[in-house]
Order: C-alpha cells, then structure tokens, then sequence
C-alpha cells in the first residue's frame, strides 16, 4: 500500500517476476513539468546523496529531491567526483 502522503500517492503498483519471485514495483505517475530555482554542488569523494541532503536541507531523507533535479544521474550509491548536482530550493 502506498501512503497517500507519499510523493507516490498517485501511481500504481505492479507485480514482476524477477528470479521466480513475485516483487512488487511502483509505477510512477506521469511527471508533471515544473521549474524550480537552485544552487549547484560538485560533488567530491565521500559525498552520498543522503549526506548532500543534509548539507543543503538538514534532513538526509530529502536525497529524493536531489534526485528528482538530476534525471540524468542512474546510481546514486555510486557518485563520480567532480559531477555537477542541481540542488533545488525548498
């Protein structure tokens, strides 16, 4: 069940088979275009996205947003030093 405060209230979730096991994925909902001010952040080595959360946002569970700024970046356990970041405002 996905929470209705969650920013995945309006998506659906779907059952794959992966391996022979039933996993459960979110499908997300249509993305809505927005614009938003924001600073930028080169990352350096030792930098995750929960600890670049809590430099700009003192809380490290709003790495999602970064993430949501930076569609280009696929692994986020994995960042380069030197990548540029988008940091949105709040």
């Amino acid at each position: 069940m996905i929470s209705a405060a969650s920013r995945y209230a309006d998506s659906t979730v779907a059952t794959l088979v992966k391996d022979g096991q039933d996993v459960a994925v979110i499908v997300p909902s249509a993305q809505v275009a927005y614009s938003f001010s924001f600073t930028h952040h080169t990352v350096v080595t030792g930098d995750r996205a929960d600890s670049i959360a809590y430099q700009y946002y003192t809380d490290p569970t709003l790495w999602w947003r970064i993430a949501d700024a930076n569609p280009e970046i696929l692994w986020w356990d994995d960042l380069a030093p030197g990548t540029v970041l988008r940091i949105p405002s709040i």
